[in-house]
């Protein structure tokens, strides 16, 4: 995979595109992704859960600012642009209070090589796998 996306001035986030697929029906969903590195995993929103029927195959207690929460995990497949292909990953949903379809997480980005660069008030991201 390689992947890099320039912004003109500061970034405030990165986020890119992705494909979500359901293993067991094949239907997929594009989405928006947020690279989150405060995420120790990679999360999806639960409209997208609920649009592609992701089956439900666990509960991950989600640590957050407010303490902890019970929240289901579902298993797809993941491709985001740039050519970063999972044939099967554990997504964990959340609702749908979020602006982004997608919370891409330590456990995807440490596969990889992540990187955030600012030079003359211009971000550049890349990810390389």
């Amino acid at each position: 995979m390689n992947l890099t996306i320039a912004h003109k001035g500061l970034a405030n986030k990165i986020v890119s595109k992705a494909v979500i697929t359901s293993v067991d029906s094949g239907r997929s969903m594009n989405v928006a992704a947020i690279w989150d590195t405060g995420a120790t995993t990679s999360l999806v929103n639960d409209k997208i859960v609920k649009s592609l029927q992701l089956k439900e195959i666990g509960i991950a207690q989600v640590k957050h600012v407010a303490g902890a929460t019970a929240f289901p995990i579902h298993l797809a497949a993941i491709e985001i642009e740039g050519g970063m292909n999972i044939a099967e990953h554990r997504l964990v949903s959340f609702p749908s209070i979020h602006a982004f379809d997608m919370i891409i997480g330590m456990d995807i980005i440490a596969l990889g090589r992540f990187c955030i660069e600012n030079e003359d008030g211009n971000t550049v991201f890349s990810f390389r796998s």
